[in-house]
């Protein structure tokens, strides 16, 4: 939060620059001390917060006392200015019995507040510092469903920040390279709360991209256990009409940009995700029992389902390829995310990358899920380090 504070009395603006620093900890303030410097800033400089006095030196130079509240609404209000919409603040010790011009400031969001000893201009000057503070932007939304999708970026992320709750939604901050994330985790698993999350958090912090990582289920044949699945269509193979003959699907789907398809191709080629499973030491549990040693072929045009049931009977899987071609893997949340991006008001990369947990045969259990999980991770921070949310400006 960007702060700028008129005060030329060194006291006066440190009791204010505590209680700011005290409301708003990261808060980032600026002084100046006359009206000349103050007219240059916010002229130049869009700020989300003004404090000020009225009775302020001229310039560095003229050391004159003078009440600049005449020309305060001109000067800040200036549609020449970069803040001319910021709430800005008068914190006066001097009378406010001056006829109209404590109505005239509030009509342009400049209040006046009665600075004194009794400190009541404390608890004014908080609701402002609350209601000012600017909506959190991020330039990558990661989206998962499960707690366990999200720990497994753990350690792949520059940095790593705690639970948090920002604009109402479940969040965990990283970086990413130059990047700034945000880790959102759905309130559960999904269609409905995967399509609810993925919209807020597109709307609240206009990211550059969204994406999903996270583990899924295989269609044998298709994808075998570890297989990593990066959605280039997917269907959502709920959506339909139940009659006396049984159930029958309305078909949609939603397919990436080309220009992101094309970044995932490059990714999925390069040495590091060719050999992704090289670091990883599974448990005895953990290897399924057709393979000898962890195996994970990335399928970058995968075609995959999504609907909001788990499917869990052996075999059920093959009604969904009914009117499909090469369906490699189903989910309960990706068609969703796909959707809401497609419809989002900022043009934003999308895309998800799943690992196969699940092959609707013999190998099913919670014990893949830890390797499938970092697999998945693995790809999806890669895919960001090599600059998938920037590929429209290519």
């Amino acid at each position: 939060m960007n702060i700028l504070i008129l005060e030329d009395s060194d006291e006066k603006f440190l009791l204010i620059n505590d209680y700011v620093n005290e409301v708003v900890p990261s808060a980032d303030i600026k002084r100046v001390t006359n009206w000349l410097d103050y007219s240059n800033v916010i002229a130049n400089v869009k700020f989300d917060l003004i404090l000020l006095d009225l009775l302020v030196p001229r310039s560095n130079k003229d050391s004159t006392i003078e009440d600049y509240s005449q020309s305060l609404v001109e000067t800040t209000r200036d549609y020449s200015s970069k803040s001319f919409k910021t709430p800005a603040i008068v914190l006066t010790k001097h009378s406010l019995d001056k006829g109209d011009f404590v109505h005239d400031l509030n009509l342009v969001d400049i209040n006046v507040i009665s600075f004194n000893e009794h400190g009541k201009w404390r608890e004014a000057l908080k609701i402002k510092l609350i209601a000012a503070q600017p909506k959190k932007k991020f330039d990558v939304v990661i989206l998962c469903a499960l707690d366990k999708e999200a720990l497994a970026f753990e350690g792949l992320t520059d940095s790593w920040g705690p639970v948090t709750t920002i604009s109402g939604l479940v969040c965990r901050e990283v970086s990413i390279g130059v990047y700034k994330a945000v880790i959102v985790l759905a309130n559960r698993m999904g269609l409905v709360a995967a399509a609810v999350t993925a919209a807020f958090a597109l709307d609240r912090f206009e990211p550059r991209l969204i994406c999903m990582g996270g583990i899924c289920g295989g269609v044998s044949g298709e994808s075998n256990i570890y297989d990593l699945l990066v959605t280039q269509t997917c269907h959502q193979h709920d959506a339909g009409k139940w009659s006396a003959t049984g159930f029958k699907s309305e078909h949609y789907d939603v397919q990436l940009e080309v220009g992101v398809y094309n970044k995932l191709i490059e990714v999925a080629s390069t040495p590091m995700m060719v050999n992704i499973t090289d670091d990883i030491k599974p448990l005895k549990s953990e290897v399924p029992s057709d393979q000898e040693q962890l195996s994970c072929s990335i399928i970058s045009n995968a075609i995959t389902s999504s609907g909001s049931a788990v499917i869990a009977e052996e075999g059920k899987t093959s009604t969904l390829m009914v009117g499909q071609r090469k369906l490699s893997g189903f989910d309960m949340e990706i068609y969703s995310v796909y959707e809401a991006a497609r419809h989002a008001r900022n043009r934003t990369a999308f895309f998800a990358a799943k690992a196969v947990v699940d092959d609707g045969g013999v190998n099913k259990g919670d014990s893949f899920h830890r390797i499938g999980c970092l697999l998945s991770a693995k790809f999806v921070i890669a895919a960001i380090r090599a600059g998938i949310a920037d590929v429209w400006k290519e």
